[in-house]
């Protein structure tokens, strides 16, 4: 039997001059071309972010953690992420990893959204912390993430991705663009970064992204 999840600690709130956003993903291993999607998008938010002001008069701070695509890295990565105080998480990125790290983060309070995980087992367990931005159990078709650079109103992103000399065009750019996006309107929403207080605002409002308009149902997938 499961531990029952500790409640959320607002230590964020209370003591960091920034808000922390883990990026944990595949940066060594076999499937390292995933990791290089998700940074683009997440470090791309959060230059974003930042240039408008930051999350509730704090800036907005990226630390990476390595799970080398491998079950047993995933929890060690997912256990110095709570180690080190943060309290939200855009990854992993494959369901071996995902799957185990979600445990843990869930007893411990940490928010994680997946860019790239369609697995419906991730988000089949009654979690409230656990999120995704890619639809549930669908095929991964390559051609959508040029049709989320191809979108108008991404120009301003793409410009600055490309600027960066990075790729803009890859599958998992923009659904990880926009969980950051996420993260930063629930805690402005929350006006609190309380996990569980900014996990209760993920699902039940709507919100404005780069893939598109976003509302999550109970589980944490996204409504159609």
């Amino acid at each position: 039997m499961r531990a029952i999840r500790r409640p959320s600690i607002p230590v964020g709130d209370a003591v960091a001059d920034t808000i922390k956003i883990a990026i944990a993903g595949p940066k060594t291993g076999t499937e390292t071309q995933y990791a290089d999607m998700q940074f683009i998008g997440v470090k791309q938010a959060i230059k974003d972010i930042n240039a408008r002001g930051g999350v509730n008069g704090k800036m907005v701070e990226s630390k990476e953690y390595d799970d080398g695509g491998d079950p047993k890295k995933a929890v060690a990565a997912a256990n110095r992420i709570v180690n080190d105080g943060v309290k939200f998480v855009i990854g992993h990125m494959a369901s071996v990893t995902t799957q185990p790290a979600s445990d843990i983060y869930e007893d411990e309070g940490v928010i994680m959204i997946t860019p790239g995980v369609t697995d419906p087992e991730i988000t089949a367990r009654g979690y409230q912390l656990i999120f995704r931005t890619v639809p549930v159990g669908s095929a991964q078709d390559p051609a959508a993430g040029n049709s989320f650079a191809k979108d108008p109103e991404n120009k301003a992103i793409v410009d600055a991705i490309k600027a960066d000399g990075k790729d803009p065009n890859g599958l998992y750019v923009f659904p990880a663009y926009s969980a950051v996006q996420l993260i930063a309107e629930g805690i402005k929403a929350a006006k609190s970064e309380d996990t569980d207080k900014v996990a209760k605002e993920l699902h039940s409002g709507t919100f404005r992204t780069s893939i598109g308009t976003i509302s999550f149902d109970e589980k944490g997938d996204l409504k159609d």
